[in-house]
């Protein structure tokens, strides 16, 4: 998909959720992992990917598309510190060993703790084993706050707190784009695990900052496959963290809210990740309570 001004364009690429080792979701629904997307910007001669992949097959599939294309990989600006938007990256790189690969330096020294074997031999080498490539790539502190693509200025935002700290999205307003990371879900529940009130809060702070952008293409980090890019899923994610936190606050039990969040949100993919949220955040809840 995409669309062109300018002499830009975009294009986004969306590799399948899949399973993983754990436990099955009260309603039965088996361990996965979200799908998730990497966008290019492309100019005439030359393109910017936001954000790689996963796993040695999604790796594949990354270089065979930007082969396809015919342009000069530029850089690759890597949005957020999370391991399934980077480790894929290695044979891209090896492909177009010229490429800047970018990002903030508070986004770098979290792309440096997730390859680390404190965090790596704990979280990702369980889930994934051997599909992750054996070259994890890291990326140099950017300079400023933008990248240009052929005169095209491509803007970074921060975003702070979103399912991780430190995320941020890339503005391009010729195209009237945003490419949110993990800002934004779009037909895939959020990941709450790693957040609190005060930082769905702060999740929602970044959610104004992009609509503030006044985007009419909004590519989320993870996204389901065949979804379009309408700016909605700002409002959508949004309304899931609404949602989320009322559900929390009625006082139901974690089995209670979690089949109360798919009636609502019927049709998101990964009901994982919503149980994962779910069980701690009800389990915090009710210690909190119990000790009081």
């Amino acid at each position: 998909m995409g669309t062109a001004a300018g002499g830009l364009s975009y294009e986004v690429l969306v590799v399948d959720g899949q399973p993983i080792p754990g436990r099955p979701a009260p309603d039965g629904s088996p361990a996965m992992w979200s799908p998730t997307s990497a966008t290019l910007i492309c100019g005439e001669k030359s393109a910017v990917l936001v954000d790689g992949l996963t796993t040695k097959e999604h790796a594949s599939a990354l270089v065979e598309w930007i082969d396809g294309r015919g342009l000069e990989l530029q850089a690759i600006y890597v949005t957020h510190g999370h391991g399934d938007h980077f480790f894929g990256l290695g044979p891209l790189v090896a492909r177009h060993p010229d490429v800047a690969v970018v990002a903030l330096p508070e986004v770098v020294e979290h792309m440096r703790e997730q390859a680390s074997p404190e965090i790596y031999d704990k979280l990702w080498g369980p889930l994934f084993g051997d599909q992750i490539p054996e070259e994890i790539v890291s990326a140099a502190p950017l300079t400023g706050d933008r990248i240009d693509l052929e005169g095209h200025s491509l803007i970074v935002h921060r975003g702070g707190h979103s399912d991780r700290s430190d995320t941020t999205f890339l503005h391009v307003p010729e195209l009237d784009l945003v490419v949110a990371g993990d800002i934004v879900y779009n037909g895939v529940f959020p990941f709450t695990l790693d957040t609190d009130r005060a930082s769905r809060d702060e999740w929602r702070e970044a959610l104004d900052r992009i609509a503030a952008c006044r985007p009419t293409h909004v590519v989320a980090g993870h996204k389901a496959p065949g979804a379009d890019d309408d700016h909605r899923h700002v409002a959508e994610t949004r309304k899931f963290l609404d949602d989320f936190d009322a559900a929390l606050d009625s006082g139901a039990s974690a089995e209670e809210i979690f089949d109360s969040l798919v009636t609502t949100h019927d049709g998101r993919l990964n009901r994982t990740a919503l149980w994962a949220g779910v069980f701690v955040h009800t389990r915090s809840r009710d210690e909190a309570a119990a000790a009081i």
